[in-house]
């Protein structure tokens, strides 16, 4: 009898998640969007996890390049990521508003589950997705992300005549922050990662600060930033 009970307690505990497996590629992520008056455009998402028990977090700024870091966490500790985001409810595409707050933040979590990709965003989220969100760090040694393509968002247009000349492809997509161009990392880190944060180029005949943002695995282009 004590083994039947205890088999049932296994068995409910177990009911807690409706996760499928971990996709092969991004299973979740979480990023925050913030306005004005402080905006951080196109900045790094804060916590992507990988099906491979990869996470890969903001790291050290360098110049006016944002960086990468790789943390292994492995197999296990990616499931248990996963399966509380399926029960904090991330499994749907959904928007929460928050009328108690004027200004603030949207938090968004990207989820994929069972071939399919949901959105939520959430306004200053409270209750149980601030708690879920609360989790999402890691501990363990990271090491730098090299990537290959990095996106130079160019933002705040002015007329300022003090300004660098831009020395790439000019940005020509539209995306929310600004104009956008995806270039060679080999041929614009040296110079995002000498010159400082907030730098001006002038770009045409305007003046824009220039975000420089790595692509992460599984992002190709513009629209992924």
């Amino acid at each position: 009898m004590r083994w039947y009970l205890a088999m049932c307690a296994i068995v409910l505990a177990g009911c807690g998640t409706n996760a499928p497996a971990l996709p092969d590629g991004l299973a979740l992520q979480a990023k925050q969007l913030v306005g004005m008056p402080s905006p951080r455009p196109a900045e790094l998402p804060e916590f992507s996890l990988y099906g491979d028990g990869t996470v890969l977090r903001p790291g050290p700024a360098a110049g006016a390049l944002q960086t990468a870091e790789i943390v292994q966490i492995g197999h296990d500790r990616a499931v248990e990521f996963y399966e509380d985001a399926h029960d904090a409810g991330l499994n749907r595409d959904q928007d929460i508003s928050n009328n108690s707050v004027v200004d603030g933040y949207t938090q968004v979590f990207v989820l994929n589950s069972g071939g399919h990709r949901f959105v939520t965003r959430a306004v200053n989220p409270e209750g149980e997705l601030a708690d879920f969100h609360a989790t999402l760090h890691v501990d363990g040694t990271a090491t730098p992300y090299q990537p290959t393509k990095i996106a130079a968002v160019a933002w705040a247009p002015d007329s300022s005549k003090d300004a660098r000349p831009w020395p790439f492809a000019p940005p020509d997509v539209q995306i929310d922050p600004g104009l956008c161009v995806v270039l060679d990392a080999a041929q614009v880190s040296g110079l995002a990662r000498d010159v400082p944060k907030g730098t001006r180029f002038r770009i045409g005949a305007t003046s824009f600060v220039v975000v420089f943002r790595p692509l992460l695995p599984g992002e190709s282009g513009c629209a992924d930033v």
